[in-house]
């Protein structure tokens, strides 16, 4: 399972802790020779970073004539309306919406003429119903109802989707939301709301996913190397959703080694297995969409609202250990665990090992809620699962084929009491090369306040790379108002920062500490703590401001994915008592947006 969790195992074994110092905007270009940059963006194509740019140089009262600036700008939204109007006429109407929203962050909306968002989504959706894509095109009908003001043939619509496609947790969200408008569903559409599905039934739309990467040598002597895991049918064409760490070996590039993607029926006979490929996958929220050339007897739906809480009973259906129609109980132990680069998990105690890595996880009138993805072995009942919205953002991405692309700012934030803080801006990145800075405030995006990092990603992931937003930065008592582009989110930021940086800075994000040099002697460096983020691997070694401390080793396990960092220091806490610790953290962090 993802990580098998080691966290746990790791932070039993080692203390964890953190550091960094503040980072200052990259020195200044000579005028001539940032302007030139800027134009050799827009001649290369990228218009959309090319009009972030020219913000960013407007904001910084670079020595560049406004003319230049003003001109180029022009010449950028003349090719953004001529994209635009190019992606409606192909039909590319995820590629228009994109568009669209980077037109609005502008406050140039009027580029896009009579279109709308709404006029978009129901384009798309029209063009996904003509294409047979029905889970998404219910996906978009329900993104209808919160463009605009909806409409009673904009609900009409949406129950029809959830019908064609038997959903009933979405036809009962949307009879909620039109109760309170005075609208009835459909006599047909509650009668699929008011059914249950049977357990026998859930498990024939399960499946055993069956990786055969060929036979692993060990001292001499060959054994079958076989991944197990589990997964469910979502479309009656024969898409299937599991992990993506099930089915890795599919698409890594750097695997070298026989891999072939099977799976198992519920009631196949024993050893028959049905060929599948990989149609989409997605490293960050380890999820993957496969397809077998199968009709299912049932597939699995949920809502894009589901209301779950600790406490509320559910299921798991998987084959652990290979043990496949497998079904097993428990409840919501917790939410909001933050297991993964973006987002959150839920905790539950639902029994769950290995080889039940993408099952299906169902409530009690059998919705879907989540994926099944971890736990701790060693730890009984502690298990993990994706909340289904999460998954539902991620479904657009593994239907248009190969690895999901996110968007990103390139910069970690902590959540503190005076709102989300910038602690680190990864070079040559969109928020670095929009002039934020460590000791920043990200206070709202595209005009709405966040204070949780979570809702913050949400907000970035809802866009598509390369597209534009309008961010409000706090800078001590002032006020910055950025235009950013954003851009493709790499696999592991830290992993990029490490490339493209100095060591001292990337371990604040890293570990929650920024540190500032103080002087060497002989080889070794001095520092001392000038900032601990609260809840960090520093904050819990007990590592406080203004202890001193010398850096005495740091290693970095890219394969395994973790940074040790040795250190003697003085703690405060400790009465400046001088002692050697090891701290450990994950490159794989949850604080980048």
């Amino acid at each position: 399972m993802k990580r098998s969790l080691a966290l746990a195992a790791l932070c039993v074994i080692l203390i964890v802790s953190c550091a960094t110092e503040p980072q200052s905007p990259p020195p200044a270009s000579l005028p001539a020779a940032r302007l030139k940059e800027v134009q050799d963006l827009f001649a290369a194509g990228s218009y959309l970073q090319s009009i972030g740019e020219i913000d960013t140089l407007r904001r910084e009262r670079a020595d560049v004539a406004a003319s230049d600036l003003d001109s180029l700008e022009a010449k950028a939204v003349e090719s953004l309306s001529a994209a635009l109007k190019k992606a409606v006429e192909g039909k590319s109407y995820d590629d228009a919406l994109r568009l669209l929203d980077s037109a609005q962050a502008l406050g140039k909306a009027e580029v896009a003429g009579n279109l709308t968002r709404k006029s978009l989504l129901e384009k798309l959706a029209a063009s996904q119903d003509s294409s047979g894509d029905q889970v998404l095109a219910l996906l978009t009908r329900i993104r209808i109802l919160s463009a605009g003001e909806p409409v009673e043939a904009d609900f009409d619509a949406a129950v029809t989707a959830a019908e064609a496609l038997d959903n009933r947790a979405a036809i009962r969200s949307l009879a909620a939301t039109m109760k309170t408008r005075g609208l009835a569903l459909p006599s047909s559409a509650a009668g699929i709301a008011a059914t249950a599905p049977s357990f026998p039934k859930m498990i024939s739309g399960t499946v055993t996913i069956l990786v055969n990467r060929g036979i692993r040598v060990e001292n001499g002597v060959g054994y079958p190397d076989r991944v197990i895991g589990s997964g469910f049918f979502i479309d009656k064409r024969g898409y299937i959703l599991t992990n993506h760490h099930v089915i890795e070996s599919e698409v890594d590039p750097k695997y070298e080694g026989y891999s072939r993607l099977y799976i198992r029926l519920s009631e196949s006979p024993a050893g028959e297995r049905i060929p599948a490929k990989v149609v989409g996958y997605d490293k960050i929220f380890d999820l993957a969409l496969i397809k077998a050339e199968v009709t299912p007897e049932y597939t699995f739906s949920g809502s894009f609202d589901q209301a779950v809480a600790p406490g509320d009973r559910i299921f798991a259906i998987g084959s652990p250990a290979g043990l496949e129609k497998t079904i097993t109980a428990g409840i919501i132990s917790a939410m909001g665990r933050r297991l993964l680069q973006v987002g959150d998990s839920m905790q539950v105690d639902v029994p769950l090992n290995p080889g039940n890595s993408g099952g299906p996880l169902l409530d009690e009138k059998g919705d879907l809620i989540g994926i099944c993805f971890a736990g701790l072995q060693q730890f009984a009942g502690l298990n993990f699962a994706i909340p289904y919205t999460w998954v539902e953002k991620a479904l657009p991405a593994l239907y248009r084929g190969g690895q999901a692309i996110h968007s990103w700012l390139g910069m970690a934030v902590a959540e503190t009491d005076k709102g989300l803080e910038v602690v680190y801006t990864v070079p040559n990145e969109p928020a670095a090369l929009a002039g934020l800075r460590t000791g920043d405030f990200l206070e709202a995006v595209d005009g709405v306040s966040y204070t949780k990092l979570q809702d913050a990603q949400e907000a970035v992931l809802r866009h598509t790379p390369p597209s534009l937003v309008h961010v409000t930065i706090r800078r001590g008592e002032s006020k910055i108002q950025a235009l950013v582009c954003l851009t493709q989110r790499p696999d592991d930021p830290i992993e990029v920062a490490l490339k493209r940086d100095e060591r001292d800075k990337v371990l604040y994000p890293l570990f929650g500490m920024q540190i500032e040099k103080t002087g060497s002697f002989f080889w070794r460096d001095n520092y001392v703590v000038r900032r601990v983020t609260k809840g960090s691997v520093a904050d819990e070694s007990g590592i406080s401001v203004d202890d001193p401390l010398s850096i005495q080793d740091w290693r970095v396990d890219t394969d395994k994915g973790y940074a040790l960092l040795q250190v003697v220091i003085k703690k405060k806490r400790a009465g400046f008592i001088e002692s050697a610790i090891q701290i450990a953290s994950y490159l794989e962090t949850e604080n980048f947006l």
